[in-house]
Order: C-alpha cells, then sequence, then structure tokens
C-alpha cells in the first residue's frame, strides 16, 4: 500500500500544478483581454497574445497604443510625401515617416520578445480620418495634415510622459528615449502651421 501511495502522490502534485498554472494563465488572459477593451476606438483595437507574458496591464496598455501612434504617423507622412506640394510640408513628412518606421520597428521588436503581437493595419475613426484627408488637395490637404499631426503628437507626448514611468525596463527605456523625437515632432508641426498662416495652432 505504501508502494502504491508513493507511486500516485507525484502524479496527483502534477495534475495541481497544471490546474494551477491554467489558472494564472486564464487570469493573465482575462486581463489583457480587459485592457485591449478599454481602447477609445474598437476597430483599433491590437490582438494581444499574452499568456506566458508578465507584463502589467499599464504596460500592455501602452504598447498598444504606442503602437496605434506610430502606424498612425506613419499612414498620415506616405499620404503628405504624395500629395504635398509644400516642400517644407513634404520634408517634414519623410522626416515623420523615417522616425516613426525605426521607433514603430523598435516596439514591435519588444513587444514580439514579450509574446504581444501588435496590429498591422489601422481602421475605425483613424482609418476614415485618413481617407477624408486623401480626398483634399493643395492647402487644405497641408492644412490638415499638419493639423493631424498636431493632435498625434499632443497625444503622443502625454503617452511617452506616462510610459517613462513604466515599472517594466524595456517599454520605459523605449519611452523615455522617443520622447525627445515627439517633442521635437510637436514643436517642428507648429512652426509649419505658422509658415501655413494656420489659426489656433498655440501650443
Amino acid at each position: 500500500m505504501k508502494k502504491y501511495w508513493k507511486n500516485v502522490l507525484p502524479v496527483c502534485l502534477l495534475i495541481g500544478m497544471q490546474a494551477c498554472t491554467q489558472g494564472d494563465r486564464n487570469g493573465r488572459d482575462e486581463a489583457a483581454t480587459g485592457i485591449v477593451d478599454s481602447l477609445s476606438d474598437t476597430t483599433l483595437r491590437a490582438k494581444a497574445i499574452t499568456a506566458d507574458v508578465d507584463v502589467n496591464g499599464n504596460g500592455k496598455m501602452f504598447v498598444l497604443n504606442a503602437s496605434t501612434v506610430e502606424l498612425q504617423a506613419i499612414e498620415a507622412a506616405n499620404l503628405a510625401m504624395n500629395k504635398s506640394k509644400d516642400k517644407q510640408v513634404k520634408d517634414f513628412a519623410a522626416s515623420l515617416l523615417k522616425d516613426h518606421k525605426e521607433a514603430n520597428a523598435e516596439l514591435n521588436r519588444i513587444a514580439s520578445a514579450k509574446g504581444i503581437q501588435l496590429a498591422q493595419a489601422i481602421s475605425g475613426k483613424s482609418e476614415e480620418d485618413l481617407k477624408v484627408l486623401n480626398t483634399l488637395v493643395n492647402r487644405e490637404f497641408d492644412l490638415q495634415y499638419i493639423r493631424m499631426v498636431i493632435d498625434q503628437h499632443q497625444k503622443a507626448l502625454q503617452l511617452f510622459t506616462d510610459g517613462s514611468g513604466l515599472t517594466d525596463p524595456e517599454l520605459k527605456a523605449f519611452a523615455v528615449k522617443a520622447l525627445p523625437s515627439v517633442e521635437q515632432h510637436y514643436k517642428k508641426a507648429l512652426e509649419i502651421g505658422k509658415h501655413l498662416n494656420m489659426s489656433k495652432i498655440s501650443p
């Protein structure tokens, strides 16, 4: 009988450990779902694979929102490079495209290492805004594009400022590194707005 229990006990312990692990994984998945569901634009929700990731809710929210910021900036800059006839606007768009592509690649590398899969395209209201932008030409296009950049980077400044206080060291470092560039882009957009005689462009 002692030999029987000696053989059975390890099996019982293994089953119990697997059940606990599964419960922990389910709990993390539910938490991640709640984070994704909290994004303001439901059609822009990125899919997060987080079953084996030790990143808290603030970190996951930052990754998903930062990814959206980068994708929006890239899409808008591509449009500006193709449609704008203003050299200052086109040069600025080229600079934005380069910087945001680099930032997006770095963010994807960090997220992939943590098991978080990001969306590769934007949709919802942001997609509609870009469609409207694409219908404009000449000065109307330039004005709307710069307004979009100013608005995007105002939000990005707050996002990356908050991100610089994250507990995850890699995400914190990413936010700290990106923040000066975001601030520089924001100030440059304000300057170009003045160049275009845009109204209501004060910081």
